[in-house]
């Protein structure tokens, strides 16, 4: 079967990062720098490598990339955060990146065109990620490495709880996978997974509701918070929420945790 674009779904979330890119940036930039390292170090590039960061957003993976390779293509679906991936390709000074706007289950590549590949925090914004993952199966060549991260629902937790308060701040969430549920999915794309790492991020609520673009008076912003603090006594949704002390006149903060998983894998 071939990989036909989820126009919808691409829609939402061109919309999404459109609307939130300057927000997403100031947080992206500075905060996914260590991130990009730990991809960088799990991909274990090549000077000779030619790589793809699929859905590289504001292009902090790219660049962290390009200093270890060759030539590396970034690949969005948001012509808002290519341009920012872009000027900071230019302020990095990484002549190798070329960036190229489509979507992620149709790759426009020809078998084996790749040596590594990194994709950071994309999977649960695609509503078929298997797609994504068969088309990296399809561009790396053999023995070609893969380095991703994303969020994942921790074991214990109510999927739907989960994924209902990230589809309240974000219309462009489809799923969040399981921690099980991510190397699954990898494997069955032919990949063999040489190696996990998770790690539990502490986050504030407000910061986090103005990455997305909202502010304490959208709509948007009151139902995720109401879900949230729903799960405040049971963690039903694996969030860890708790409520901060603050002035009496404010509504309290709320600091949760997200969970992420840091993946490597080979094309055998």
């Amino acid at each position: 079967m071939s990989n036909m674009p989820d126009r919808e779904q691409n829609e939402k979330v061109r919309e999404r990062f459109t609307r939130s890119a300057e927000a997403f940036v100031k947080f992206a930039v500075p905060h996914r720098g260590v991130d990009a390292e730990t991809i960088a170090r799990l991909a274990e590039p090549l000077p000779t490598d030619v790589g793809l960061d699929l859905a590289c957003g504001p292009g902090t993976f790219t660049v962290a990339l390009a200093r270890k390779t060759k030539l590396v293509l970034g690949f969005d679906l948001t012509p808002a955060l290519l341009e920012r991936a872009r000027r900071k390709a230019s302020a990095e000074g990484a002549e190798n990146v070329a960036l190229i706007c489509g979507d992620a289950t149709a790759l426009p590549f020809g078998d084996g065109s790749f040596d590594v590949a990194v994709c950071g925090y994309s999977l649960h914004h695609m509503r078929e990620p298997r797609l994504a993952i068969e088309e990296l199966a399809r561009v790396l060549r053999p023995g070609g490495r893969l380095a991703m991260v994303d969020l994942f629902v921790p074991d214990g937790a109510e999927e739907e709880t989960h994924n209902g308060v990230e589809r309240a701040r974000d219309a462009s969430h489809t799923n969040t996978l399981t921690r099980s549920g991510f190397p699954r999915l990898i494997e069955a794309a032919g990949f063999r997974v040489r190696s996990t790492e998770t790690l539990e991020r502490p986050r504030l609520f407000s910061e986090w509701m103005r990455i997305a673009g909202w502010e304490p008076e959208d709509p948007h912003w009151r139902e995720t918070r109401r879900r949230m603090e729903a799960t405040l006594s049971s963690d039903a949704g694996g969030f860890h929420p708790r409520l901060l002390a603050g002035p009496s006149d404010r509504e309290p903060e709320i600091e949760f945790t997200q969970s992420c998983l840091f993946l490597a894998a080979v094309k055998p």
